[in-house]
């Protein structure tokens, strides 16, 4: 839509350009080369992913080789890439590295000072010098804000004050500038700076509140009483989504510090949030009350991908604006309740769109807002004829200029290379692409925005219409109401009464002589359930009744069986909270852990039964003329199904499901530490509609009932999940026929790991070292696919190591009942004894870098401990189900790969570098049933990364994937011969594979 030539706002924003016209933004006027790779990354979306993480990677290289290395990785012989660079590319390879190592240096340094204004206070003073001249202000941003350390916090935070001191003496003497220096209320500190909350706290997430409040806090404290000092100004950035609310309550507890009176300080609201108006009203209510204004900076927002792509892979409601549209309307209506609080706040308009700021203006003057009571605000090296023409119309500008080194600039740089290059960036549209001036500045066409709304719960799914299949999503926790919600539910498990766990048979509850208590491994002394312990007879009867029923259950028709399996899964969508309290207390896993394995269950149910009904269907089989072949599927019989404590929900669930959709009958056997889990996945199947006897739940020993069970003739399958030394045992007894057994016995064994993560030379570290501690050290490194073994290049060890160590330092240790506990306990009695054993060895056959000893007295605590030791120690070799990690020191990526593979097992590994060569080597040559690259080792959800392994990790076809529930079915082809004295029917040619239809129901 054009704008109406009477649109003040527009009239605005045309002054403006026709002031800087003539002049272009200087970011598209770099080095010929670097303007030509500006303009192929615009053009080309393959080139400019390459071109931004080669960008990213370089600071990481380490000599003209490496560099040449990664130049021929990222852009030779890539048919999408631009034809003359690879042509550039080709030629750059065969000229000595030094040369090709220094045109990327100079262009990629070139870009880097583009934006970043000097690598210190000292180199950084003439440039804001300069901008001051030019009649602008600024406010510095410290590069560097990502810490995973303690150490890194402390330093983040005495770089800030020693810069707020270096800036505060060398812009004292600066000439006096009454626009910049005053605005209607006031002096405005010459010395601004932004700092990013996330930096002063290791701990800073929506996971662990408290904890980030308060290190952030304890050396804010000490950062503004040195602005206060110095007259400088504190900006908080606003970052995340996650930390918004963290940063939205940590600015107002400071400023609510009477200790903190004199300080000047403001924060930054992004327009691109739905909620931002909201907190934007919420924040000025409280500033009403307050005796000196505040400052408000509004931006649309820098992590519009990154927002978009979480909350879509995660299944939560998108927290940004989708349209851009959206976002510039929200900038408006946000601008205007700015102009409403005049006076009671200092409003400044960060943008590079001209309308926004055009926008900002007119509103003033139209309230009668004086032009110096508020500001507008740029990016340093951005949109420079706008930033002249702004200054020359007498309104005061602040530009934003990042100080620091390449390294920690890097984010930074690309930040600001996929804004430039964006379809929808203004600086793009107007600057590089000469774009109409009026349909930029039309104003933004939105009747109605958008409100961010909470995680609906799914309805049940119905088997005759089933939408496709799509994970659970875990809880959103940086939204309050979840945290409430399951705070509530943990409260409630605490206090519950002790749970009886009985055996069911044919439907019917029983217990027996023999009980088996479960405790809670946070509090051993507390029974949480008591359950049946059931033997040989018991386990004798329950095959009897599960043949009766099985009978009648392998012929219901599939449609039905997934209707029942569906309804399990309903039943546990509507009691998550309360699946994961139980499971906190008596699993002792912390909330996250607990709540996605709640999802994990029900996305077992969901999975395989949509699976069944596609695998109904049957296979395509070749039908020749005067032929009929069709492939059908029948159920196996009986199947024993001996489950897990680490996932006492999830993986029995899947165990179980899994076989009962495909239409057999199953005998579950809990692991003695978590029945009462366990039952609840009977009385989901129960409420849900399953026939009598067509599941059996029979706790109690392995010894007793789980040995009878692998033995029985009757029994056509074993399903277990376990240690290698037990499921090594059912695969020898399975194997023996015994007298009246009419089938060979099918084993599914998923029997653990030692797996190894590599880290090459030129990781991320940021990412790495926090992706390393959840891998190994989540759930108390209680997960067979825990990363137990760090196999890590030589040229990146010792600043990993340093940085691993600090994070494991600071793990918050304690009861998982408590929101923000990051290691709770091991299981029990057995497991503390063993993995005490293991890190007292490893002093033994290593050194230990870390040792927690700072863990509760009450419980079955084991401290996280990091040791170095040799591949042939027995720490690198055997499993150790609890928080033990083991570095491997190693030459090269050669000898990482020959490490990592180094073992009997293979499970999972994974592979953190950003050489797309050896990432390529490592997912085809790590030996290992789930490989990942540049993620956690941990975490893997149904549908997506199907899991299992092989060598002695496992048989069988991986959990959560296509081929799992063929592991429980028979395949049976039956072939007529359609010929009848000399005719047959007509079988056209595209129908003799085609799969055959569903046989009629009933």
């Amino acid at each position: 839509m054009t704008p109406r030539r009477d649109d003040p706002v527009a009239g605005l924003a045309r002054e403006i350009a026709a002031l800087g016209a003539g002049q272009q933004a200087r970011v598209f006027r770099m080095s010929w080369w670097s303007d030509r790779l500006m303009g192929w990354a615009m053009a080309n979306p393959a080139f400019k992913t390459q071109l931004f993480r080669f960008v990213d990677v370089f600071p990481a290289t380490t000599d003209d080789r490496d560099v040449l290395r990664h130049v021929v990785e990222y852009f030779r012989g890539n048919p999408d890439l631009p034809r003359s660079f690879r042509m550039a590319v080709a030629v750059g390879a065969r000229l000595p590295a030094s040369v090709t190592a220094r045109i990327a240096r100079r262009n990629i340094r070139g870009m880097a000072r583009q934006f970043i204004a000097g690598t210190d206070g000292a180199e950084a003073e003439a440039r804001l010098r300069q901008a001051w001249d030019d009649g602008r202000a600024f406010t510095v941003d410290l590069l560097g804000e990502k810490v995973v350390t303690e150490a890194e916090a402390d330093g983040y935070a005495a770089r800030v004050r020693a810069l707020i001191a270096d800036l505060a003496t060398r812009t004292a003497s600066w000439p006096a500038r009454p626009l910049l220096d005053h605005d209607d209320i006031g002096v405005l500190p010459r010395m601004q700076v932004s700092i990013k909350p996330t930096a002063l706290a290791s701990h800073y997430s929506a996971l662990t509140p408290d904890a980030g409040l308060a290190q952030a806090r304890a050396r804010l404290v000490p950062i503004l009483q040195d602005a206060a000092r110095h007259g400088a100004f504190v900006w908080f950035d606003m970052e995340h989504y996650a930390v918004k609310d963290l940063t939205l309550r940590l600015f107002r507890d400071l400023l609510d510090d009477p200790a903190l009176a004199d300080v000047t300080a403001g924060i930054v609201i992004q327009a691109y949030l739905k909620d931002s108006h909201r907190d934007l009203a919420e924040l000025l209510a409280w500033a009403g009350e307050r005796p000196t204004p505040i400052s408000v900076r509004l931006v649309k927002g820098a992590y519009w991908d990154a927002e978009t792509i979480e909350a879509e892979a995660e299944g939560w409601p998108v927290p940004v604006f989708e349209d851009k549209t959206e976002t510039d309307a929200n900038y408006e209506r946000c601008t205007r309740l700015l102009h409403d609080h005049h006076g009671k706040v200092r409003a400044a308009f960060a943008s590079h769109n001209l309308r926004s700021l055009a926008f900002a203006v007119v509103d003033a003057r139209q309230r009668g807002i004086p032009d110096d009571g508020y500001e507008l605000q740029m990016l340093y090296g951005m949109a420079e004829p706008m930033q002249s023409a702004i200054t020359e119309l007498g309104l005061r500008l602040r530009v934003y200029a990042p100080v620091g080194e390449l390294v920690p600039g890097m984010a930074y740089l690309v930040r600001r290379l996929l804004e430039n290059t964006s379809n929808e960036s203004f600086v793009r549209q107007r600057f590089a692409e000469s774009r109409d001036l009026d349909e930029l500045l039309a104003a933004p066409d939105v009747d109605d925005l958008p409100e961010r709304t909470a995680v609906p719960r799914r309805p049940r799914t119905d088997s005759t219409h089933p939408t496709p299949y799509d994970p659970e999503p875990p809880a959103e926790w940086r939204d309050p109401d979840v945290r409430a919600r399951y705070a509530e539910a943990v409260t409630a498990a605490q206090a519950a009464p002790l749970v009886e766990v009985p055996a069911v048979v044919a439907g019917r509850r029983f217990t027996t002589v023999a009980t088996i208590d479960s405790t809670d491994p946070t509090h051993p002394a507390r029974v949480v359930a008591r359950s049946a312990s059931c033997g040989a007879a018991e386990a004798d009867r329950a095959v009897e009744v599960a043949l009766e029923a099985w009978a009648g259950w392998r012929h219901t028709a599939v449609r039905d069986r997934a209707d029942v399996i569906f309804g399990a899964a309903h039943w546990m969508r509507e009691r998550r909270e309360e699946l994961t309290g139980l499971m906190v207390i008596e699993a002792g896993k912390p909330w996250r852990e607990a709540d996605t394995e709640v999802c994990e269950a029900i996305d077992f149910c969901e999975y395989y039964a949509r699976t069944m009904l596609e695998l109904d269907r049957g296979r395509p089989v070749q039908s020749p003329p005067g032929e009929s072949n069709v492939m059908r599927y029948q159920p196996k019989g009986v199947g024993a199904v001996i489950g897990p404590w680490n996932f006492p929900l999830a993986i029995p669930t899947g165990m179980t499901v899994g076989p009962l959709v495909a239409g057999n009958a199953v005998i579950l056997k809990p692991a003695e530490q978590t029945p009462a889990i366990a039952f609840r996945i009977i009385e989901a199947l129960e409420s849900a509609g399953l026939p009598p006897g067509v599941v059996n739940f029979l706790p109690g020993r392995g010894e007793d009932v789980g040995a009878r069970l692998v033995e029985h003739p009757d029994v056509a399958f074993i399903v277990f999940t376990g240690s290698r030394d037990v499921g090594l045992a059912i695969t020898e007894i399975a194997a023996r026929r015994t007298p009246g057994q009419r089938h060979v016995k099918r084993v599914i064994a998923e029997m653990g790991g030692k797996n190894a993560l590599i880290v090459d030379a030129d990781a991320d570290l940021d990412q790495a070292v926090p992706l390393i501690v959840q891998s190994a050290f989540g759930f108390s490194g209680q997960k067979c696919s825990a990363a137990s073994r760090l196999v890590v290049v030589d040229a990146v060890h010792d600043q990993l190591v340093t940085r691993l160590a600090g994070a494991v330092a600071e793990l918050e240790i304690g009861s998982p009942a408590t929101y923000g506990t990051q290691v709770g306990p091991v299981i029990d009695a057995d497991a503390h004894a063993k993995v005490t054993e293991y890190v007292e060895l490893a002093s033994v056959e290593g050194e230990v870098l870390v040792r927690r000893d700072d863990v509760p007295c009450d419980g079955w605590f084991v401290g996280p401990t990091v040791v170095a030791a040799d591949p042939s120690a027995r720490v690198a070799t055997e499993e150790i189900f609890g928080p033990v990690l083991t570095v491997l020191r190693v030459p090269d990526f050669d000898t990482a790969l020959e490490v990592a593979n180094d073992t009997e097992y293979a499970l999972t590994a994974g592979i953190l570098s950003r050489s797309p060569a050896n990432i390529e080597r490592a997912t085809a040559e790590l030996r290992a049933g789930n490989v990942y690259v540049n993620r956690g080792t941990t975490g893997a959800v149904v549908g997506r990364q199907p899991f299992g392994g092989f060598g002695l990790s496992g048989v069988g076809s991986k959990a959560g994937g296509p081929d799992y529930l063929l592991q429980f079915l028979d395949p049976r082809v039956v072939t007529e011969n359609t010929m009848r004295q000399g005719f047959a029917p007509a079988t056209p040619l595209r129908q003799r594979f085609a799969p055959a239809p569903p046989e009629p129901e009933g």
